[in-house]
This record gives C-alpha cells, structure tokens and sequence, in this order.
C-alpha cells in the first residue's frame, strides 16, 4: 500500500513538474500567431524567434524585448543583433509579412497591431516572464510599428518603447490627436485612413533615436516612404505631452561625441540624436542598453507608488502579497475585457481571493481611502 501511494505520487510531482516546464518560455517554445487578410486570405502565420537568457530567471521574471525589423529585414536577423545588448532580456524577434510592417504605402497590408496584442498576451502566460515588463525596440519600418502600438495598445505591462529611426508622421499624430486607421491603410486617403482618435495611456517610458543626417526619414520633418514626418524634436515633445508633461519644448544637450540628449519627466521621455545616418552608434547603443536596465519607477498608470511596493509571486495560484504596504488596501480585479471580476480588501498585506479565478491574465487595481495607488497585470496559474 505505502508503495503504491509512493509512486502515485512520484507520478503526480512528474506531472506536475512538466506542465510546470510547459508554462517556461524557452529558446525552443513555439508561439504561432497567424492572422488571415486580403492578400492571405487562407492566414498567415509569422515566423517567431526567441533567445532566453541563460540561468534562472530573476525574481519577478525576466523582463522581454520584443525586436521589430526594418523593411527588408527579418526577424531572425534582428534578434542576433540585439542579444548580446539585451542580455538581461528575453529577446521574441518577429519576421514581418514580406519583410515589412503595415503602416502606410508598403507592401504589407497585414494586421501587425492586432499580431503584437496576440504576442504581448501571449508571452505574459509563461512563468519564467514578468507580466509587467514587456519593452518593444524597432527599427526603421519597425519603429513605426513601435509608434503605432504605443498609440493603439492599452496593455499596461508594456513599460518601455524604443523606436530607431523613425519618430511620429502626419497620419499617427494631426489635429492636436493620436489616431489609429479604422480599416486597412490607405495611401492614396488622407492621413492614410488613420481616422480614429486614440490617447495613448500614462505611465511608460519612450526612448527614440533620431539622426540629425539621415538620407531617409528627415530629422526636421517632410515628406519620405509615402508619409509626411513631424520634426523629430517636435514628436518627442508631443510623446512627451502625452505622458503628463506640462513645460515647454526643450533644446537639447551634448551627451557624447555629437550625440544630444532631449529629457523629459526625469529621462521618462528621451530623444537622442546624432550623427549615425539612418543607422546607431555605440554611444545610442549603450544608452538603449541602461535604459532598458534602469528600474527607477515611472509615476502613471502603471505604477502609483514607489518602487518597493511589489505583488509577489506573479503568476501565482491563490494567495499574492503586497509587498511595501504597510496597511490593508481595497483592490478590484478585472478581465482583458475591463470587467470586474473580483473586490476585496487585503488581510496582512495579502490577496487572497486568486482561487475563485480561472487560469488567464488579469488586472489588478489598488485603492488606498478611495485613491487608486497601483494598476498592475497579473496571470493567475492552473496549478
């Protein structure tokens, strides 16, 4: 008798060790979206690379980057550039539909926002990932893809963008409004069928990286790719704005080797620019790098309260803590969809109320006499 139970449960622990290993995002983990259009009416599915840090992944999880490549570009190419600069990251680099990103006049006229709310959902399911640090880094065509997620997707967990190459056009950003297109992108219509007025929501950070020569995408503006750009210093401003800013446009100041530096909200908000022509030097480089390694909190949506107030484990099965809080807070806990599911009050700095939810991501909102201080995702596991 003590035998058998001693294997069932040698069984149980193995099963529940490999749908534990399931949960882990690794080098070999198949994400597949495909998205069915116009030109691919029977669905295309976009190729998907990965490169997780080696070693356990850090408290929290490893933060993830995900890579968008220029036009002509692909995502596996993109991903060896840029593995070896994030190496704290887990790096998802994705191959757009004939090498390129549906913004404007190109040959893609593919859905890559809704592809990006697939990913971004998707990895935010894997236990070794941090729900609430996904950062999106592109370049060229795929900095605008860059810009046109930071308008269009509402996912809190989305703490830091970086677009290379390519800041704000007409169509993303005119009459004093963001706008997303309702329809498929349309050269020959004004703004290019971006007709939908979106405000982008508070609380990330946003490096850009514009040269002041480059042959392709005019720093000071106009026309180039079948769009109009607004000045780079002016985009940043107007990204800026968005995030709360409420001073003046600055001028910027030399950071290194004719490399400029445009800070808004305390290094929330950043332009640099300099003389790399439609390409970056190591001094950008090393910049995106701390950038993405610096863990100062970013007052917005995203976070309320300083940086030591945490939710520990995350994902986690039925019981979180509030790490930081030294008093009982209400909390609601609402679907992707904005419904609220759950509302309580947490019991010595614990939620305890995770058991009456399904497997899936949530988001979590904390109140303090009536003041929300903290909005954050969390995925509740099976286990």
């Amino acid at each position: 008798m003590k035998v058998k139970i001693l294997l069932l449960l040698i069984l149980l622990f193995v099963q529940l060790r490999t749908q534990v290993n399931a949960q882990i995002l690794s080098n070999s983990t198949k994400i597949t979206i495909t998205k069915t259009w116009s030109q691919e009416p029977n669905g295309w599915t976009y190729p998907i690379f990965i490169n997780v840090p080696g070693g356990a992944a850090p408290d929290g999880g490893f933060p993830v980057c995900i890579l968008l490549h220029g036009n002509g570009g692909n995502g596996e190419n993109i991903l060896q550039a840029w593995k070896n600069t994030l190496n704290t990251h887990v790096c998802v680099a994705v191959s757009g539909y004939l090498k390129s990103w549906n913004i404007d006049e190109e040959k893609s006229d593919a859905p890559d926002v809704e592809m990006m709310n697939d990913l971004i959902d998707s990895i935010q399911t894997y236990s070794n990932i941090n729900p609430n640090k996904i950062r999106i880094l592109g370049q060229s065509n795929g900095s605008a893809l860059v810009n046109r997620v930071f308008i269009e997707n509402k996912d809190t967990g989305i703490d830091i963008f970086c677009a290379i190459g390519s800041q704000l056009n007409e169509n993303q950003y005119h009459d004093d409004n963001f706008y997303y297109p309702g329809g498929e992108t349309v050269g020959s219509d004004i703004y290019g069928g971006y007709d939908i007025i979106s405000t982008p929501i508070k609380g990330r950070k946003y490096l850009s990286v514009c040269n002041t020569n480059d042959p392709i995408i005019p720093y000071n503006g106009g026309p180039s790719v079948g769009v109009m750009f607004l000045p780079a210093e002016t985009a940043i401003f107007i990204i800026a704005k968005s995030q709360g800013y409420t001073g003046s446009q600055l001028t910027g100041t030399l950071l290194e080797d004719n490399v400029h530096i445009f800070s808004y909200l305390s290094d929330q908000v950043v332009l640099l620019n300099g003389d790399a022509k439609h390409g970056i030097n190591a001094i950008q480089k090393e910049y995106i790098k701390n950038y993405f390694n610096n863990n100062h909190p970013i007052v917005g949506l995203n976070n309320f309260m300083p940086a030591f107030l945490e939710l520990y484990p995350n994902p986690c099965n039925s019981t979180m803590k509030v790490l930081g809080s030294d008093s009982e807070l209400g909390y609601k806990i609402f679907n992707l969809n904005g419904q609220e599911i759950i509302n309580g009050i947490t019991a010595n700095n614990t939620v305890n109320t995770l058991e009456l939810l399904t497997a899936g991501v949530y988001v979590i909102s904390f109140f303090s006499n009536d003041k929300m201080i903290l909005i954050k995702k969390i995925i509740k596991t099976g286990l």
